[in-house]
């Protein structure tokens, strides 16, 4: 594997550099954080609360399988949150966002420990924020996807374990160093992997097909040391996904969530592999921008890391076009795997069905300027000092310039609407709790238009929000008849 080597003073102005634009992710992924704070229990988060807080953990799993949802881990997570965040639920956007950034910082890390490859914790920590800041900025509805903790359950917080967890797997390989797997190690990772499936079908299936793929890579390609460890670990969390998906496939619960004729296989297929490229070309037209940089800043961090490494040997060209040429086919066929679930239930992905595949095509556009720039690295130019520094320059400028400036464009469109909104929800939760301390048990509230396509209280107060909604706040029956402007 190709290792860059670098003089100290070229460390130092690139950890610099580095540091700029982590300064820069940093602030914007706060912004987004903190936008988050305006989030406040909506639709199904009345009743998750009420399932998580109202019975053992083991009842709670078994109602919502049996009635509600095959998805058995959402129950967990919002068990969880509650019980370390009881009825504080815009704090759980904050910590999440948190946790997928370190949890990228961390997968990058273990990535550049497993292939050998050498350069300080900075450029580790500039990758992964850089992942996580467009993942969250690109996100098909960030305030579903991002914010409110029931769609959050099921397409964000997975990919926050599942990528958590890929850390966690190459970090044993190393340890293993070519030894035989420990007998309690299987099972572990097999019950990790059977805890991130159970989230939802879309991040269990792509994580189905990877394991797939990656099982069948090692038993054809690696011959080193690690091969028996690496088989092992990789068909036990394959066996995990699997059983997931089988336990979410037998769920009494489904019928509910289908509710229509779902497609043959062939339509299945057809429909998948045509709606992924529908997706790819629609992210590109409306993203040109971030999917650009995506691209450019990997390229001029690699150009200038690799820039002093001599010509590529050509067995590491060989390994680099292969990188370059699997990455779009890996990509495609992972955004297949996470869109097939959603379009054998209900046609074209969800906005917040997308966020699998968003996450998925970035990643393989920063692979792809990552390749291309250790590949640009090994011409020779003339001026080779004079195009480093230009590089270096640029990435300087992009790194910390555009997360800013997308943030701010983020915060000016949002920040008005979410703060109005959250402002209007707690007067009228205070109002709820002034009437009950009145001795009222049917509440008469104002009613608030949803936020960003998410349902609110109704005006009938049996409709099945507002039961939860009044389980939640003790009272007999909430109806909210009035419309109020956010």
């Amino acid at each position: 594997m190709i290792k860059p080597k670098t003089g100290r003073a070229k460390s130092i102005l690139l950890n610099a550099v580095s540091g700029m634009g982590i300064t820069a992710l940093a602030a914007a992924l706060v912004s987004f954080a903190y936008l988050g704070t305006f989030t406040r229990y909506l639709a199904d988060d009345y009743c998750e609360t009420m399932l998580a807080n109202g019975s053992s953990i083991i009842h709670a799993l078994i109602v919502r399988y049996q009635t509600v949802s095959d998805r058995y881990s959402n129950i967990l997570f919002d068990t969880l949150t509650e019980f370390i965040f009881p009825r504080q639920i815009q704090i759980v956007p904050v910590v999440m966002i948190i946790l997928w950034a370190v949890a990228l910082i961390w997968l990058v890390r273990e990535i550049k420990l497993f292939t050998n490859l050498q350069w300080s914790f900075v450029v580790d920590a500039f990758l992964g924020a850089a992942l996580s800041f467009f993942s969250i900025l690109e996100a098909p509805n960030r305030f579903q996807t991002i914010y409110w903790r029931s769609a959050m359950a099921t397409h964000f917080a997975p990919l926050v374990y599942l990528a958590a967890l890929s850390a966690f797997v190459l970090l044993q390989l190393r340890k293993l160093d070519g030894r035989r797997l420990p007998v309690w190690m299987g099972p572990l990772l097999m019950m990790l992997a059977f805890i991130g499936g159970g989230f939802s079908e879309p991040p269990d299936a792509m994580l189905i097909v990877f394991s797939a793929l990656t099982l069948a890579a090692i038993v054809f390609f690696e011959k080193g040391s690690r091969r028996q460890a690496a088989i092992s670990v990789v068909a036990w969390i394959l066996v995990g996904g699997l059983l997931a998906l089988s336990v979410m496939a037998l769920a009494p619960g489904n019928s509910l969530r289908l509710g229509r004729p779902t497609p043959g296989f062939v339509t299945l297929v057809s429909r998948t592999l045509l709606y992924v490229v529908q997706f790819i070309g629609n992210s590109f037209v409306t993203l040109p921008v971030p999917s650009l940089l995506s691209v450019v800043m990997p390229f001029l961090l690699f150009y200038y890391l690799f820039q002093d490494h001599p010509l590529l040997l050509s067995n590491g060209r060989q390994k680099l076009l292969t990188i370059m040429l699997a990455t779009p086919v890996l990509m495609y066929i992972l955004i297949a795997a996470s869109f097939a679930p959603s379009v054998y239930g209900q046609s074209f992905p969800e906005e917040r069905a997308r966020f699998c595949g968003q996450l998925m095509l970035i990643s393989s556009l920063m692979v792809e300027g990552a390749c291309l720039g250790v590949a640009a690295a090994q011409i020779k130019v003339r001026w080779r000092f004079a195009a480093g520094c230009l590089a270096l320059g640029l990435l300087a400028f992009t790194s910390a310039y555009y997360p800013l400036r997308a943030t701010g464009n983020v915060l000016k469109e949002s920040l008005p609407y979410y703060s109005q909104w959250a402002s209007k929800w707690d007067s009228r939760q205070l109002q709820i709790f002034a009437d009950k301390a009145q001795g009222k048990k049917d509440i008469v509230i104002p009613q608030l238009p949803g936020i960003e396509r998410v349902k609110e209280l109704d005006t009938s107060a049996s409709y099945w929000i507002n039961r939860c909604a009044a389980q939640f706040y003790g009272v007999n029956s909430i109806s909210a008849p009035q419309m109020g402007n956010p």
